[in-house]
């Protein structure tokens, strides 16, 4: 599996899986990232990529 970010590949452990398994897990905020909103449902988001977006939505938080 190929990261939707970052393009590396990756094992399924070092993945989230989907679209829909975010938007359970996360808030609306979190949703509307450019990234997640315009991931295709069936791609891939490996961990690092997850928590770089994770900071980017909380740096935009405080703001």
């Amino acid at each position: 599996m190929n990261c939707f970010v970052c393009s590396k590949k990756k094992e399924d452990f070092e993945v989230w899986t989907n679209k829909i398994v975010i938007g359970a897990t996360y808030d609306s905020v979190f949703q509307d990232h450019d990234v997640i909103r315009n991931m295709p449902e069936k791609s891939v988001i490996c961990h690092a990529c997850m928590r770089k977006i994770i900071d980017e939505v909380d740096v935009s938080r405080e703001n």
